[in-house]
């Protein structure tokens, strides 16, 4: 039997606390332990709810005394983790009654996976939910531009359940990446290029209370740069030169940079006639930037 650690992350979730707390007491098959790390919350009811949940045996509390966003948060309950396989969970959200079983079963089942990934429920209003298949998750996948439009491709969450010795392999979070910037996907970017064996499981693991809006943050143009600048290697690797191009030039517009926009959009052109482009690099191409900020409303929350 592997044994497996949840950990949760929380800020200022609360009563909300109680719901995730709840959704893995009533698993099929309870974890090893429950690894609650605290992001030093100066939230009162989140600090009481943490202080009694502390009184349950299986429950271990961490007490940041600095805030440092959840990826610092999750690499230190990662850390102290007993368990060979982690479960990270968001302090606003819940797990299916069979979510640790899915998971431990799957795992046990192939010794060399390093991560596993399945459906997930998101709830974008108390009424509303939607179950996401992620399907493809290759880097040439999730890197390049959606259809009809300029948000990126990604749909692997940063919850998904890893193991230890593969977050280990990785040194964890790249801690450079701030609180609003894209360390989960800088992660996933790592630990999928690092070519470790994974599997999908094809049923619901994961509910992503996104309505709730607690661990939900606004996905800027400047985020998605540090991408593009830190993983250019890897976008031209897999023939994604004109998506890495669109994002700098998105960022050169955002900043008013003419030397910058001047110089990705010469790139992009170069893209254009190797025949190396999408619908979304004419769009960026041509979008002013006057404009730019109207489009970065809509564009905010998407991946």
């Amino acid at each position: 039997m592997l044994n497996i650690s949840i950990v949760i992350t929380c800020y200022r979730e609360g009563d909300l606390l109680y719901d995730a707390i709840s959704s893995i007491l009533s698993q099929t098959l309870l974890p090893l332990e429950i690894i609650i790390v605290n992001d030093a919350s100066s939230d009162r009811r989140t600090i009481e709810v943490c202080q009694e949940l502390e009184k349950n045996s299986l429950i271990q509390v961490i007490w940041r005394q600095e805030n440092g966003g959840s990826s610092v948060a999750r690499d230190q309950g990662f850390a102290i983790a007993q368990g060979e396989i982690l479960v990270p969970l968001d302090g606003d959200d819940i797990l299916p009654s069979n979510a640790i079983e899915l998971i431990s079963n799957t795992f046990r089942e192939d010794d060399r996976l390093g991560f596993v990934y399945g459906n997930y429920v998101r709830q974008d209003k108390i009424n509303r939910q939607k179950v996401i298949n992620p399907q493809d998750i290759s880097l040439r996948e999730m890197l390049r531009s959606k259809p009809l439009s300029l948000s990126s491709n990604w749909k692997l969450i940063g919850t998904t359940p890893i193991r230890k010795a593969l977050w280990q392999s990785l040194g964890g979070y790249d801690h450079s990446f701030g609180i609003n910037d894209l360390h989960d996907v800088e992660f996933w970017i790592r630990a999928i290029a690092s070519g470790c064996r994974y599997q999908y499981i094809p049923s619901v693991i994961y509910v992503w209370r996104k309505y709730l809006g607690n661990n939900s943050r606004r996905v800027t143009i400047d985020s998605w740069q540090r991408i593009a600048e830190k993983y250019t290697s890897i976008y031209q690797d897999f023939g994604l030169n004109y998506r890495n191009y669109e994002l700098m030039l998105l960022a050169s517009k955002w900043h008013n940079d003419n030397i910058q926009i001047e110089y990705y959009s010469q790139k992009l052109r170069d893209c254009l006639f190797q025949g190396n482009y999408r619908f979304s690099t004419f769009l960026i191409l041509l979008l002013p930037s006057f404009l730019l900020r109207v489009f970065a409303t809509f564009m905010s929350q998407k991946r």
